[in-house]
């Protein structure tokens, strides 16, 4: 991972709505992939971010990243309650 911290859990509380927010976020920007609704530069970037996070290959393909956002956000609804294991991951 790109900051060191690890596969570890997070030291801090975070807000539900804070999470919501997320959520709702990561939900939106997962519908745009699987429309084609996102910039080629948008693509770019968001591929670079989570491979510097480690969650994805420098070269993912578009299906790849949609996943790890998709991953990404079970996890955060993992956080705030909804489930009450961690959740799988198709696509680790």
């Amino acid at each position: 991972m790109g900051d060191g911290l690890g596969d570890g859990l997070a030291l801090r509380l975070c807000r539900a709505r804070d999470l919501a927010a997320l959520i709702g976020l990561l939900a939106v920007l997962e519908g745009e992939l699987m429309v084609g609704g996102v910039s080629s530069h948008l693509l770019g970037r968001l591929r670079e971010r989570l491979a510097h996070e480690g969650l994805i290959a420098p070269a993912a393909t578009e299906d790849q990243l949609r996943q790890a956002i998709h991953d990404l956000n079970q996890g955060l609804r993992y956080a705030l309650g909804e489930f009450d294991e961690p959740p799988s991951s198709a696509g680790r």
